[in-house]
C-alpha cells in the first residue's frame, strides 16, 4: 500500500512545486478517487474474509479470519486517509 500512496503522491508533489494551480487542484482531486477506490478495495477484501469466516468449520478459524478481516480493512482505511492528506493539502 505504501507503493501505491508514493506512486500516487510523488506527481502530486512535483506539479505542486510547479506552481500550476488546476493542474494541482485537478490531481488532488485524482488523488481523492484513488483514495475511494483503496478505501472500497480494503472493503471488498474484508467482506470477503468475513465471508469465508462465516464458512470456517471451527471457531478458532472463524475468530482468526474476521481478525484478519479487520486487519485487510483498517489497513484500507489508513492507506485512504494518508492520501486524503496528501489531497487535502493540495486544496
Amino acid at each position: 500500500m505504501k507503493k501505491i500512496m508514493l506512486a500516487a503522491t510523488v506527481p502530486a508533489l512535483a506539479l505542486a512545486a510547479c506552481g500550476q494551480d488546476d493542474a494541482v487542484e485537478e490531481t488532488g482531486d485524482a488523488l481523492e478517487e484513488r483514495a475511494d477506490a483503496i478505501e472500497d478495495l480494503g472493503d471488498d477484501r474484508a467482506a470477503a474474509m468475513e465471508e469465508a469466516a462465516d464458512e470456517a468449520p471451527t471457531d478458532a478459524q472463524e475468530d482468526a479470519l474476521n481478525a484478519r478481516a479487520e486487519e485487510i480493512d483498517d489497513i484500507g482505511d489508513d492507506a485512504a486517509d494518508q492520501i486524503n492528506e496528501v489531497a487535502d493539502q493540495m486544496e
